[in-house]
């Protein structure tokens, strides 16, 4: 599911949509980086807008990353483990800027969310289609 560009457009567009996230990235002008096992993906937060995404890390950086292995960001997609305890647990890593990455963890959460409910309404589609 997350290897194909469809959950992030589908994710970065109800984000986007989400007042609650507004106000919690209002004040954030940086970028994230998500390592999901071997596939990374950048986003560019500025005013509680993801207003870019690239399938890289550009030469400038990111102000932090969250790291995992592709499993377990799976997990994390699905509802089997939420953002809290993979962070907690060390299953999904952070590294940067730990100050902005703590900032804006409610932004974080609110994306990580988003990515849930958009990784069910595609899982939900792909069944009704079969």
């Amino acid at each position: 599911m997350l290897d194909t560009a469809s959950w992030l457009n589908s994710t970065v567009a109800s984000v986007n949509d989400d007042e609650s996230f507004r106000r919690a990235a209002e004040h954030f002008d940086g970028s994230i980086a998500l390592e999901i096992g071997e596939t990374t993906v950048w986003l560019k937060l500025y005013r509680g807008e993801i207003i870019d995404t690239e399938s890289y890390v550009p030469r400038f950086g990111a102000t932090f990353r969250l790291t995992g292995e592709a499993a377990d960001w799976q997990q994390l997609a699905h509802r089997k483990l939420s953002f809290s305890q993979a962070s907690y647990q060390g299953i999904i890593r952070s590294s940067g800027d730990k100050l902005e990455a703590n900032r804006i963890r409610e932004a974080v959460e609110l994306f990580v969310r988003h990515l849930q409910r958009v990784v069910a309404n595609e899982s939900a589609e792909t069944t009704v289609a079969e």
